[in-house]
């Protein structure tokens, strides 16, 4: 239903859009009018269909403000407190994650992905290692310290938490792949 509603819009929208944009150019005799509309060939005809086409493209300004909204709405996470429900954006869920990892899990070099899934949140967590720290117990503590405290703190159950090691170097180091020639 909601992924109709969202098709209707955004139909809605384009529609709208082209109708305004339409009454402008034929407002401004660039389109040809029949005979019928003999009426928009005069300067108040041409002041009305210009007027209703300012109108209609303002319409299609609201429609792409619900669509913007319909798309952050999806993007949020979700929990239901006892009193309602309780809303999350990426952007948060993301900077408290990279607190864990700089704080308490200390790396330096990350990036944060979200996944949505049905009850809760998917986290990827793409990372460089030092050579002195050992992958899979890195690994592992990210995805305990992510999986318990990103619930415990914001109510999002942590669906899984997958973590890729993308280089490991030393810091600092500009060290590149060799193709082997």
């Amino acid at each position: 239903m909601r992924q109709l509603r969202v098709l209707g819009l955004g139909g809605a929208m384009i529609l709208t859009a082209g109708l305004g944009i339409g009454l402008i150019l034929a407002g401004a005799g660039v389109l040809s009018l029949t005979s019928i509309w003999d009426f928009f060939n005069t300067t108040a005809g041409s002041i009305l269909v210009i007027l209703s086409g300012a109108a209609l493209i303002l319409v299609a300004v609201h429609f792409l403000i619900v669509l913007a909204d319909e798309r952050l709405s999806r993007s949020l996470f979700h929990h239901e407190g006892d009193w309602g429900r309780i809303d999350l954006a990426p952007s948060a869920i993301k900077e408290f994650i990279a607190g864990i990892l700089r704080n308490r899990i200390g790396l330096d070099q990350f990036r944060v992905l979200l996944r949505h899934h049905a009850n809760g949140v998917g986290i990827a967590v793409r990372t460089t290692l030092s050579p002195d720290q050992k992958v899979t117990e890195v690994g592992e503590r990210i995805q305990r310290e992510l999986s318990q405290h990103v619930e415990d703190r914001t109510g999002v159950k942590v669906c899984d938490v997958v973590v890729l090691v993308r280089n490991i170097r030393a810091s600092g180091t500009g060290v590149k792949e060799s193709s082997g020639d």
